[in-house]
């Protein structure tokens, strides 16, 4: 009797888990696509067009931040299945290398520059990360051209819970006017540098005129659906293609729940 009902427990958790999640949206957060030793954001090419070509194999239709944008706010309809690839700091290899493998296929996705980084050598990420060089004007108008989506990476890459209403204002406001100045277009969505935000954050990316803004797992709602706190799944080096399946299905939310649940681990272990 006792296991009867444990067990109606677990199916009723695991049909309202379920029902709550499986119209979500998953959100792939990657960084650099190339070949660097002991870099866990820099994913290799082979890895990209293999997860590319898994996508178009299963009927999965890559959108844009403004689609979902509009899904939720307008209910215009979406594709099936549909999945947003996004690439964080605007690396030079996403033009070169990561463009022509989504043009073969017609799929879509977003980058997120640094304002005040782009054509320049990465030396904001003081990490002992290789150096590398970031997309330049003309190679992002490029990107724009192939019908793919751009946002703001903020102005110089701080961590926003650092900041202050001023100098967040800033990040926000001169990092879209650069952008939309040098390339002509609008500027509706943002990146929080490391994921990281808070209640302060989300209010000066609404004041400076944003339509949503992404993080990574910290701090992002799962149980309500926030435009300016999506959360996202990261895509590393090493990502065997039976786990990314799963994270680009209709239970990648379980992923997010884990980092989330270790990232909470973590910092109880810390206190103590």
């Amino acid at each position: 009797m006792v296991f009867t009902v444990l067990w109606v427990v677990i199916l009723g958790a695991i049909i309202v888990f379920y029902t709550k999640f499986c119209k979500r949206i998953p959100i792939l957060m990657y960084h650099r696509i190339a070949t660097v030793p002991g870099e866990r954001n820099s994913l290799p090419p082979e890895k990209f067009k293999e997860q590319l070509d898994y996508l178009q194999q299963h009927g999965y239709n890559p959108i844009t931040l403004i689609d979902l944008y509009k899904h939720y706010s307008h209910q215009v309809p979406l594709p099936p299945k549909p999945v947003i690839l996004t690439f964080d700091d605007g690396y030079e290899d996403n033009y070169l290398t990561a463009l022509p493998l989504l043009r073969e296929r017609n799929m879509r996705a977003t980058v997120f520059p640094i304002a005040n980084w782009v054509g320049k050598e990465n030396k904001w990420e003081n990490f002992n990360h290789q150096l590398t060089r970031t997309m330049n004007w003309n190679q992002l108008k490029a990107w724009r051209a192939a019908g793919m989506e751009i946002g703001s990476h903020t102005l110089e890459h701080p961590f926003l819970t650092q900041c202050d209403e001023t100098r967040l204002d800033k990040e926000f406001r001169d990092s879209k006017a650069i952008l939309q100045e040098n390339l002509g277009s609008t500027i509706e969505f943002l990146c929080y540098p490391y994921g990281f935000f808070d209640d302060k954050t989300i209010h000066a990316a609404r004041k400076n005129g944003y339509k949503g803004a992404l993080a990574i797992y910290d701090n992002a709602p799962l149980w309500r659906q926030d435009l300016f706190a999506l959360p996202r799944i990261p895509i590393p080096s090493k990502q065997p293609l039976w786990e990314f399946a799963l994270k680009v299905s209709r239970f990648h939310i379980v992923f997010i729940l884990l980092r989330k649940l270790e990232r909470s681990g973590k910092r109880l272990f810390c206190k103590f």
